[in-house]
């Protein structure tokens, strides 16, 4: 809404063309001269005080046509918060019963009825990042995404894959009680290196956060570790996804059995 309602007070002005936009991002042409601005800083201030709206907005259409790109700087608040942040792996289900909560997670979709929601690690505590902090961090949702990643990649450095098995028979784990085993299993360099290990297409398991396992397609036990899956994600602390994934060209898919 806050997006659209700048749009329709930017289209009447001569100086100002809006060509385009997404989210909280904003693609004009001002005197003739292309830019992009940033609304988060303004969304921002209009979510801290909502009756604030129209002279926040006022604000900005005079900030846009002096010429002027809104600025948009990573908060303090985001420099301490940053190393905190971490992806955490949720079934839509879980998403539902979160806002039955009261809580307006950020969600990114990964595959049917998976996705990735964004928490704030405190050691003792897990917090979920809710969709109206991040505009107050000064960054969108793609750069915090961006950073909750960068932390996992770099905590998966320190955490050894157990193998077992060998041939079409091998299977990986990765079976380290932190929350993230599931989404470590995700990244690129984990589940790449997992294909490369695996004969034929990779198969992923994510039955709990704390496990995920990876095999061949072609393992003579797939039916049952299929099975075992489902009955880990039902019944187990951290239970998480039922079904098995592969990843095609880099996009993860419910594997058909």
């Amino acid at each position: 809404m806050f997006s659209a309602l700048v749009t329709a007070r930017l289209r009447p002005l001569p100086d100002i063309q809006v060509e385009g936009g997404k989210g909280m991002t904003l693609q004009l042409r001002v005197r003739g001269q292309p830019e992009t601005a940033q609304l988060e800083r303004a969304y921002a201030k209009y979510r801290a005080a909502p009756e604030t709206l129209m002279p926040v907005i006022a604000e900005l259409i005079q900030t846009l046509t002096r010429g002027e790109t809104p600025p948009s700087p990573v908060s303090d608040e985001f420099a301490r918060l940053a190393p905190q942040l971490f992806p955490q792996l949720m079934t839509a289900q879980q998403w539902r019963a979160r806002r039955e909560q009261g809580l307006r997670l950020v969600i990114r979709p990964l595959a049917q009825d998976l996705g990735m929601a964004l928490v704030l690690d405190r050691g003792s505590e897990i917090e979920y990042a809710q969709i109206e902090a991040i505009p107050t961090w000064g960054v969108d949702a793609s750069q915090a995404y961006e950073t909750a990643l960068q932390n996992l990649e770099r905590k998966a450095r320190e955490i050894e894959t157990v193998a077992h098995g060998a041939g079409a028979e091998i299977l990986l784990m990765d079976h380290t009680p932190d929350g993230y085993a599931a989404a470590r299993a995700l990244l690129p360099t984990r589940w790449r290196d997992w294909q490369a290990r695996v004969t034929g297409e990779l198969v992923l398991a994510l039955p709990t956060r704390d496990l995920s396992l990876g095999f061949s397609r072609a393992h003579p036990a797939l039916a049952e570790l299929s099975a075992q899956a489902r009955a880990d994600a039902a019944t187990q602390p951290n239970g998480l996804f039922p079904h098995l994934l592969q990843v095609r060209d880099g996009v993860f898919e419910i594997l058909a059995l």
